[in-house]
């Protein structure tokens, strides 16, 4: 059962929410609070598995919240609530494993439970393991990759070659969603099929998925209870859960070292399903990838740091190739020129960005020219976050 903590300053919010998850029949509330302030005092004492928190708070709202919590637990999983949808990215960057938006329904907070339930498998796997049990567990595992370009095999050995593409594309949403009722599927990946073809298409896909595990070695890995359909997850390695996990040790750390970082980009092989055009994966892939986007520019100025100017330049044009109108990524560039006495790469750093920059009719931040004129002045140091 997991265990949950909420806080809105609405009363009606609580009581609503509250009704809701013990709905699911899969959530126990052990508290709940109208203001941040109360909500920390109770969490002295209490050690929940998730957090709901609505976000527009008066005095401490719950971005604030959160990273007070996150402070003293880091492990707990932080569900934002809001009205508005301008603040899921937002909510994403600061740490968040899901947000709903209000008001509440049904559907959306299953897909959440669902995904608090994986992130809690996700963290006991992590701590009860060591790297040893680690390598063991991934030569026995069924490894399935949705960073870049989509597979499906043994690590290192075989891969399958997909029949239809709507098998790869049904393992995919299985992988990303967990235990999903078959009307629920068919809705979304069959969206302009008549419903009893696609149920028919449904059993055929599920057939040759089953099919092709057992050709791998793993039977019994697809499963269907209650109308649900769901994958065995403790037999398969996912790279996107990797990378999550990879994300968590390094959000874990007080100083993150440039070689973990590295261990962590590794496992972001590329966009969540580039080469496939799936309506349903909504927002995540984007948010993947700014995440990854994130970790190289926090990279970059850790190679600046270690005095590794050449290695931070590489990386800073790598972001900049990727993201051409990233404009901290530039600040980076110019840091590492200058650094290596090489003033008017910086300088021609600069021109780039500004050329880039009057596409979208925008001019250089105040922090880009700042750090201009430092260097032309020839500043003996400046600001390293940009």
């Amino acid at each position: 059962m997991i265990t949950a903590f909420m806080v809105d300053d609405e009363e009606h919010a609580l009581t609503i929410l509250e009704l809701f998850l013990k709905k699911t029949g899969q959530v126990q509330v052990i508290g709940k609070s109208g203001n941040s302030f109360d909500a920390l005092h109770q969490l002295e004492k209490l050690s929940p598995d998730v957090l709901f928190l609505d976000i527009e708070m008066p005095e401490m709202n719950g971005i604030e919240l959160a990273e007070v919590i996150k402070s003293r637990t880091p492990n707990v999983s932080i569900v934002y609530l809001t009205a508005y949808d301008q603040y899921a990215i937002t909510a994403f960057e600061q740490s968040a494993l899901d947000y709903i938006l209000k008001p509440l329904e049904m559907e959306r907070l299953s897909k959440t439970i669902n995904k608090i339930k994986r992130e809690l498998e996700l963290q006991n796997t992590i701590s009860a393991n060591n790297q040893q049990a680690d390598e063991h567990m991934k030569a026995a595992r069924l490894e399935i990759q949705l960073l870049g370009q989509m597979s499906m095999g043994i690590a290192g050995g075989e891969k399958i070659k997909w029949r239809i593409s709507k098998e790869r594309e049904l393992l995919a949403y299985l992988a990303l969603h967990g235990e999903v009722h078959k009307d629920k599927i068919i809705e979304d990946v069959w969206t302009d099929e008549n419903y009893n073809k696609a149920k028919i298409y449904l059993h055929t896909c599920i057939s040759l998925l089953r099919k092709h595990m057992k050709q791998l070695g793993f039977d019994n890995v697809l499963h269907y209870e209650e109308e649900k359909y769901f994958l065995d997850m403790s037999r398969i390695g996912l790279d996107i859960s990797n990378f999550k996990a990879g994300l968590i040790r390094i959000r874990q750390q007080e100083y993150a070292a440039p070689e973990d970082i590295e261990e962590v980009l590794a496992l972001y092989q590329g966009i969540l399903l580039a080469e496939q055009d799936y309506l349903w994966v909504g927002q995540e892939a984007q948010i993947l990838d700014q995440t990854a986007i994130q970790l190289r520019l926090l990279l970059t100025e850790r190679w600046i740091e270690a005095g590794e100017y050449q290695r931070a330049a590489e990386m800073a044009e790598q972001i900049i190739s990727h993201s051409p109108y990233d404009e901290e990524a530039y600040r980076l560039l110019m840091k590492a020129f200058h650094l290596r006495g090489k003033n008017d790469q910086a300088l021609l750093t600069y021109n780039r960005l500004a050329s880039r920059l009057e596409e979208l009719l925008v001019n250089p931040s105040t922090l880009t020219h700042q750090l201009l004129e430092s260097i032309t002045s020839g500043s003996p140091s400046f600001p390293l976050q940009g």
